[in-house]
This record gives structure tokens, sequence and C-alpha cells, in this order.
């Protein structure tokens, strides 16, 4: 009988230390994995750990190019929580994709595929009642005729509760505070035939087939008429970005105290393109000192105008984000 107690507590023994082992091989490897943290202000990376909106983690997994995203709201409540393959220069998202408002309330649930939305997404209103279903198809870059777009309209609820868009089908009205009004119909998840609209610039009248554009005609107040091909157009510079940022690149003078610090990095820069093209509203969201921030501003302030946008027929203000790449040679 003490033998067999013996050897019974040796086979224990054994099973608890090969549990401890086990344990410590999985610790060892966990603690192998990297984490990153990061904090944002307004969106913008800050050093200030008692000042942010939120904060970012990054930790690695177990397969080699997956990452898992965190983000965090000062009080530790979720806000997103996401799969993604690169954090730099930007994040590549994969998968599905969950964010939380500041009450811990789900408001979207999306899928990435290569960074693209891909597949069911749904919306949610802020008490986390149904907003919306889209799906998202993947785009046929070898495609020669007009595409259809890629997001179908599956599912549409009203903030009181009324769904008026079911299984693709129904039909659109909104009315913005700024008096624009949109009306027209959905069908399988795309517009489709005529759709109107009115704004202070005028109404419009544009026609779709099955999610494609034909068509459009708008009536300015003063009952000029325009027709065009095209729903909406990006502002664009002359010779297109690539000859924009060869621009900055030429104009752009490396202020003598940057250069003697070694200044380096990017600033992050907003304007507004006009109606006439020309660029207001210049702001950066950093500084990087030494007189960069204020060498950036003269530049685009000093920047030929660009063919505006236009929506419906009309020109529009279009704001834009980009990066200025600054290296201290």
């Amino acid at each position: 009988m003490i033998t067999i107690f013996v050897v019974d507590n040796y086979l224990n023994m054994k099973k608890y230390i090969l549990t401890l082992f086990t344990l410590a091989i999985f610790i060892n490897a966990f603690a192998q994995k990297r984490t990153m943290v990061s904090y944002f202000k307004k969106d913008m990376l800050t050093e200030n750990k008692n000042d942010y909106d939120y904060r970012r983690v990054i930790q690695e997994t177990d397969t080699p190019s997956l990452y898992r995203l965190f983000e965090f709201y000062p009080d530790n409540k979720e806000k997103t929580v996401a799969t993604i393959s690169k954090f730099q220069p930007k994040i590549v998202y994969e998968g599905i994709k969950e964010s939380y408002n500041k009450k811990g309330t789900l408001t979207s649930k999306v899928n990435f595929k290569t960074g693209n939305l891909f597949g069911l997404c749904t919306y949610y209103y802020d008490d986390g009642k149904l907003e919306s279903v889209f799906q998202y198809d993947e785009q046929d870059e070898n495609a020669k005729i007009p595409e259809k777009p890629r997001r179908r309209w599956i599912t549409g609820i009203d903030s009181l509760g009324n769904q008026f868009i079911k299984d693709g089908n129904g039909t659109f009205k909104k009315a913005s505070n700024k008096n624009e009004v949109e009306e027209g119909n959905y069908l399988n998840g795309y517009k489709d035939g005529i759709w109107r609209g009115i704004s202070n610039n005028g109404s419009y009248e544009e026609i779709y087939n099955n999610g494609i554009f034909k068509s459009g005609i708008t009536t300015l107040p003063d009952g000029k008429q325009i027709t065009y091909d095209k729903m909406e157009v990006q502002p664009v510079f002359k010779g297109g970005m690539a000859e924009f940022y060869k621009y900055l690149g030429r104009n752009y003078k490396y202020p003598t105290e940057a250069v003697k610090n070694r200044i380096s990095g990017k600033l992050y820069v907003t304007f507004v393109v006009e109606k006439d093209g020309s660029l207001t509203d210049l702001s950066l969201k950093n500084d990087l000192g030494y007189g960069t921030k204020e060498e950036a501003l003269r530049v685009l302030n000093d920047c030929p105008k660009w063919s505006p946008g236009k929506q419906h027929g009309m020109p529009v203000r279009v704001k834009y984000n980009i990066d200025i790449n600054l290296a201290a040679q």
C-alpha cells in the first residue's frame, strides 16, 4: 500500500512538474511577444500620458504577419478591437474591427480585407440599436466598363425605428440642417432610377441604372442648367498629386535653424480647396519647431490654384489632409 502511494504521488509529481514546465514555456513565449503602446490627442500622437483621448495597444500574435490592436478611452473602456497586418506607415486592417462609444456601446462591426472594407458591415446608433447593414464586394481592377459601386445597402433603419431599406430595396429620403434634400429608390442594394435633390445652390435630377450613374442635370437659382456625366469630381492640382508634391519639394526652403538642429519628421497639414480652386483654412496638427510650420504655411499660401471639386455638376469646397515629410541632410 505504501509503495503504491509513493508511486502514485511520484506520478502526480511528474505531471505537476510537466504542467509547470509547459506553463513556463507558454509564459516565456508570451513574454517574448512585443507590445507597443501609444497615446493620441485629437488623433495625433502625444507624449502626455495624463491628457489624451485614447491609447493604442498593438500586440504581436502567433501568426507572424498579424497583430492585435486595442484602443482604450482614459477610463479603460474599449474604443476599438481589431486585427491588423501593418501599422507603419499606416494601419492596414484585416478581418473584424469593432468600435465602441464612450458608454461602452458597440457602434460598428465591420470586416476588412487588406485594408479595404469587405463583406458585411454593421452600424449601430449610440444607444446600440441597429442603423445600417452594408455589403462590400471586391473591386474588379480589370473591369473595362463602368463598375457597380462596391457597397450595397442591405438594411436601413431611421432613428425612430422605421425601416426604409429591407433586403436592399426601399426608398431613401434625407433632409439636412442646411436645407438639403435628396430622395430616390434602392433596388437590390443599389441606387436605381431617378434621384432628385435640392440645395441652396440649386436642384438636380440624376439617373442611375443598377448603381451605375448615367447622367445628371442641375438647375441653378437663376434658371441656368448644367449637364454632367460624373456625379462627383475630386479637386486636382495641375498634373496631379505627384506634381503637387514636386511643387512642395521645389519651393519648401528648409529653415536654417531646422537644418542646424537636424530636425526631421512629418508635418500633418489640412486645407480646403475652394470653389475657385484656391487653398484656404490652412492649419497644421503638429509643429516640429524651428520655423518648419511657418515655411509650410508660406508654400501652401503661394500654391497655384487647383481645378475645384464638383458635386452634381456644381463646384464645392473640399477638405484635404496631407503629410509633408522633412528629412534634414
